[in-house]
């Protein structure tokens, strides 16, 4: 089983490949029309542990930051065409009295609490992204002790069990980094880490190295710029804290490129079926 994962910051009017509605609704409607089948983190978690199947050609959609575009723009095109996303949250616009800022300034609204219950209510999957979304590598360096990302996950997580009555069970990592410190406090209090792929390298402890190394898997990076495409979908070996996806501003923004990151799993998983 080969599953296509996607991960969009939600709709983006301006810069390079930018994410406009009607872009987003080209993509969905091209994976509705091959019959795929939109899954969570607790049908991935029920595949994994309980071997429990999954829907026909599944895949997932992932959204980083709780942007108010994500429930205004966004969610109506997934529901339209009868699918759920998965969005993954950083905490600071709700926690004034934190000290850390975000790292970038934005003018668009951030989703109010109620509007993140109405999410939650439509069937979204929400997990944790910390509070103010440091890189992780190099907070590796800077903070060896790993003390600031135990206060970063552990208050995000409060923050979002006071406010919507749950605690997030899965974890996105921030940017493209990781870090080893970072993976062992993740394993302590979520059941999946994802990554992120825009392009070939990572960022991992300091350094910077190939996405393939980073997830195990063997195979020189492809034409297109990307990791392997072996390391492009989540399988059964997939190891949980690394789970993959794949930006759709970068390297499967063109609709013949993301039709055929789906169409190679759709031909794999139908073949081996």
């Amino acid at each position: 089983m080969k599953i296509p994962i996607t991960m969009c910051h939600g709709i983006r009017n301006e810069g390079t490949n930018p994410l406009t509605v009607k872009h987003l609704e080209t993509l969905i409607s091209i994976a509705f029309e091959m019959e795929f089948n939109s899954i969570t983190y607790d049908d991935l978690d029920r595949w994994f542990n309980d071997g429990i199947s999954l829907p026909n050609n599944p895949i997932m959609f992932d959204f980083d930051h709780p942007m108010k575009n994500i429930l205004d723009e966004v969610n109506p095109i997934l529901s339209n065409y009868g699918y759920t996303g998965n969005l993954f949250m950083y905490t600071k616009p709700y926690d004034a009295r934190y000290p850390k800022d975000l790292p970038w300034k934005t003018k668009e609204p951030h989703l109010s609490w109620n509007e993140l219950r109405q999410l939650k209510d439509l069937g979204w999957n929400i997990g944790a992204h910390t509070i103010s979304h440091p890189n992780l590598s190099d907070l590796s360096i800077k903070d060896p002790t790993g003390e600031q990302l135990r206060r970063e996950i552990e208050r995000s997580n409060q923050t979002i069990k006071d406010n919507l009555g749950f605690y997030p069970k899965d974890f996105a990592f921030t940017g493209t980094s990781w870090s080893s410190n970072a993976e062992i406090e993740i394993k302590k209090h979520y059941r999946f880490g994802r990554l992120w792929i825009t392009g070939p390298n990572y960022n991992v402890d300091g350094n910077n190295v190939r996405y393939a190394d980073l997830v195990g898997i063997n195979g020189a990076d492809e034409l297109d710029g990307g990791p392997p495409y072996e390391a492009r979908y989540i399988t059964e070996s997939t190891d949980r804290y690394k789970i993959p996806s794949m930006e759709l501003q970068a390297l499967i923004y063109e609709p013949l490129n993301f039709k055929r990151y789906i169409e190679m799993a759709a031909e794999e998983n139908n073949t081996s079926s």
